[in-house]
This record gives structure tokens, C-alpha cells and sequence, in this order.
């Protein structure tokens, strides 16, 4: 009987503190999941602009003696 509350203790505590990690975990993981697909349908729905591109005048070749 002493060698079974051994085990249990040795055992069964670890196993109680990995259960209610996963727990806390899953919980945090729906919510993360949640926030991330609305994230993306706000990007989606944004308008979109158009970059302004801001090309730098033409170089002319220089002719010598023209």
C-alpha cells in the first residue's frame, strides 16, 4: 500500500501539473487562433492604395565639343 501513495505521488503529480498546462495552453492558443483570422479578414477588407513611385529625371548623355 506505502509503494502505490509512492507512485501515485510520483506519477500522478507530474501528470496533473502537464494536464492543466495543456489546458491553460489550448485556452490561450483558441484565443491567439481568434484573434489572427480577424487580423486577416480586417487586411483583406482594407482599401488598397496604389504606391506613389517617384522616378528621378532622365540623364541625358553629355556630348563633348556639341
Amino acid at each position: 500500500m506505502d509503494e502505490m501513495i509512492k507512485l501515485i505521488a510520483n506519477v500522478g503529480f507530474p501528470i496533473a501539473v502537464a494536464v492543466f498546462l495543456l489546458v491553460r495552453v489550448e485556452s490561450r492558443v483558441t484565443i491567439l487562433t481568434q484573434a489572427i483570422t480577424e487580423l486577416r479578414e480586417a487586411i483583406l477588407v482594407m482599401p488598397r492604395e496604389q504606391p506613389q513611385v517617384v522616378y528621378p529625371p532622365a540623364r541625358t548623355p553629355v556630348r563633348d565639343g556639341l
